[in-house]
């Protein structure tokens, strides 16, 4: 299926490369633009045309756009800025004027308009068109064109500036049992797919067994150091039986899927057996029309992978979901308050591929099981979570707007409320049987589980009971042409917190944590440092993954130097930003001393 600012590559009759500019509604014809024209002129084309050329091999979609201006904004002069934001101001209005903007006639008025309005000359107006169409239509396709300026390849001297129920059977013997409230039965599908995730087979015994060990033994947190406290359960104390256990395993109908006694995956059903939806109850809209941007925290304390004895906090959970389709279409999962930065990179899990992700926590997905891939054309973000938000990022680089609302699809929150209480962003919580166990890839794996099931299991009583996934399959083949795709890298980077390290003589350093990458390696950064003293890099980085960060360079906004961890971080592996924060303060000295030979210590570098 084409979509909006696909870049389609023609060999025959002659080579060129076309940019789709925009898409009628009823996906009958679409407006394209030769990204090598010297004017702005657009083409009216049938789709169907489009699809028989793919068909026949005379064109096929570019796989990556690389026209497309994606940038850090802090990276950027003032004067770029100035330059962009005059531009924006000049084209703003008439390319939001679709599809009117790309008849030639009705341009050709709009532009005489604009013309005397700014006291701008046609050509001027003309040329920023033809960029921003070329560019993938975003602001940031109106800055300079920098990038062709300087000296590059150039040899340049070194330099030392700054880079970037029932009764029991023996009741009387063993007492009255125990009540399986709604607490006992999160904790039981809590317990249920911590196990799956865990193990290659399931097993009942071993899941409630493991329950057992984990959940019904007396523990506290201290909250003064947040040491997770465990005494052994008293035997006269009650607990679930098996036959409760396996009781409401069968009765609650949201089991992971290795658990389940049959398969509920829409993909692996026979097209017969799945419901469709009603076409006179389907709502308005179309998918990506508008992403709607919420978090909850869920009620339970996790612990640090790296010592399971120390609490880190109550897990945050992003959620971006479709507002036409109610499809969960990204999540993240952090740790602290709620923060603009970490909420944005819920949006760029949006336009990651979604099988890897999962792949990641263990839980293997089918092709097209959670199919968004797209960014959407307004993020409507929850009014609690704008609190230092900037919308710059995403008008400028993705041309997405942010509009702040007070409500938006919660469909979701009834799932994963049937395992965690959640509670406000900003609450504090209680605490419960949950905590102090689950670390944060068991927590996050078991959200997977949650939205896959809402995704494909939950009926819409408001689109004729349809299921989010089909109701956003149904709208990408019918009304899809809003989405937008963009490289997975480029909007992870761009979105990602920034942060200031060092350059120091053992390596780049941030976060109590030392990394190397190739180019500081090449440029012999670290010996530079030795020499004539440390100086900082700013890098962009994912707060729950701290294994890899990318340094950004101003000399080449669109590259993000991948940088690993060195050897002297080894203990911070797979560790989150919460995770390092609390490990003791001196924990990676010993191996850090021991591999240099200077005598200067490892926390006199980053004390």
């Amino acid at each position: 299926m084409l979509l909006r600012n696909d870049l389609l590559h023609y060999t025959h009759p002659s080579p060129r490369t076309l940019r789709i500019l925009w898409i009628s509604p009823e996906q009958s014809h679409a407006y394209v633009f030769d990204v090598a024209a010297h004017s702005a002129e657009v083409e009216l084309i049938h789709l169907s045309v489009l699809h028989a050329d793919i068909r026949a091999g005379h064109a096929s979609v570019l796989p990556a756009d690389p026209y497309l201006m994606v940038v850090s904004q802090e990276l950027l002069p003032a004067k770029h800025l100035q330059l962009r934001a005059r531009a924006w101001e000049i084209i703003g209005a008439l390319v939001a004027q679709e599809p009117d903007i790309y008849e030639a006639r009705l341009r050709g008025q709009m532009i005489a308009q604009a013309t005397a309005q700014h006291d701008v000359s046609h050509p001027t107006i003309y040329r920023y068109l033809r960029r921003y169409w070329q560019r993938g239509q975003t602001p940031n396709a109106l800055l300079p064109d920098y990038g062709n300026s300087g000296g590059r390849g150039k040899v340049r001297q070194s330099s030392a500036g700054v880079k970037r129920g029932r009764p029991r059977k023996n009741g009387a013997e063993a007492g009255p049992g125990l009540n399986a409230d709604e607490e006992i039965r999160r904790t039981f599908r809590v317990a249920t797919a911590r196990f799956a995730a865990a193990n290659a087979r399931f097993s009942r015994l071993g899941a409630y067994q493991q329950m057992l060990n984990d959940f019904f033994v007396e523990r506290r947190i201290d909250a003064a150091s947040g040491r997770v406290l465990t005494a052994l359960a008293h035997p006269a104390k009650e607990v679930p039986t098996f036959g409760q256990f396996n009781y409401w395993l069968d009765h609650d109908d949201d089991r992971p899927p290795e658990v389940a006694r049959r398969q509920h995956s829409l993909a692996a059903m026979p097209m017969a057996q799945q419901a469709t939806p009603d076409m006179s109850a389907l709502p308005q809209g179309r998918p990506g029309a508008g992403f709607y941007l919420d978090a909850v925290r869920a009620e339970v304390q996790l612990v640090s992978r790296a010592d399971r004895h120390q609490a880190i906090g109550r897990p945050l959970v992003y959620v971006v979901t479709d507002t036409f389709s109610r499809m969960v279409c990204g999540v993240y999962v952090g740790i602290g308050e709620p923060q603009w930065p970490q909420a944005m990179l819920a949006l760029a899990n949006c336009g990651a591929d979604k099988q890897r992700y999962a792949q990641q926590y263990g839980r293997r997905i089918e092709d097209g099981q959670w199919p968004v891939q797209h960014l959407p054309e307004t993020l409507f973000v929850n009014a609690g979570l704008t609190l230092g938000w900037s919308g710059d990022t995403l008008l400028n680089n993705f041309n997405l707007r942010c509009v702040a609302a007070d409500d938006g699809p919660a469909e979701w929150r009834a799932v994963l409320a049937k395992r965690f209480n959640l509670l406000a962003p900003t609450a504090e919580g209680m605490p419960c049987r949950l905590d102090g166990v689950m670390d944060l890839d068991q927590f996050t794996r078991i959200v997977i589980d949650c939205v896959l099931y809402h995704n494909s299991r939950q009926p819409l009583a408001q689109a004729g009971n349809a299921t989010p996934r089909q109701l956003w399959d149904w709208g990408v083949e019918h009304r899809g042409g809003g989405l937008k795709v963009y490289p997975e890298q480029l909007v992870r980077c761009s979105l990602m917190p920034v942060a200031q390290a060092s350059v120091t003589a053992d390596g780049i350093t941030l976060f109590d944590s030392i990394y190397t990458c190739g180019r500081a390696t090449n440029e012999r950064w670290f010996e530079r440092a030795r020499l004539r003293g440390a100086w900082h890099v700013r890098v962009a980085y994912d707060p729950a993954n701290l294994d890899m960060v990318f340094l950004l360079d101003p000399s080449a906004p669109m590259q993000f130097h991948a940088c690993h961890l060195a050897d002297v971080s080894a203990a911070h592996l797979h560790l989150s930003a919460a995770e390092i924060a609390h490990l003791p303060r001196g924990q990676a000295a010993l191996p850090a001393a021991a591999l240099r030979s200077t005598t200067q210590s490892y926390a006199s570098l980053v004390g």
